[in-house]
């Protein structure tokens, strides 16, 4: 039984300051080595990461450029969590794709009036 919710808590967090940082490789490494010591913990602390990418991309480039790009990539949370698990070099390289995708879709993007 998992008994370090201070310790999930901590990475979360963590987690959250490195995706704003654009440490993404470090997010992933972070994951390996907390996932090792706490096994049982992969889903726990995998799910939040889509949710703080979102957070992220919503406030870097608008919340219109995030909901368009989950409209033409709807499985993009889930390509997150196995880039997670795939490894700091393939989540880096995901999460710059999924960023430049949103700053793409970010220009296009009408102000609202």
């Amino acid at each position: 039984m998992f008994t370090g919710d201070a310790a999930l808590v901590a990475l979360i967090n963590s987690n959250t300051a490195l995706i704003e940082a654009g440490k993404y490789g470090a997010v992933a490494e972070a994951y390996k080595s907390f996932v090792a010591e706490h096994p049982t913990t992969s889903y726990m602390v995998s799910e939040p990461v889509p949710f703080k990418v979102n957070v992220y991309l919503s406030k870097k480039y608008g919340s219109s450029a995030t909901t368009t790009f989950t409209l033409r990539h709807p499985t993009w949370a889930s390509d997150i969590k196995k880039a997670l698990k795939d490894g700091p070099e393939a989540f880096a390289s995901t999460l710059a794709k999924i960023d430049a995708d949103v700053a793409e879709i970010a220009k296009g993007v009408k102000p609202l009036s």
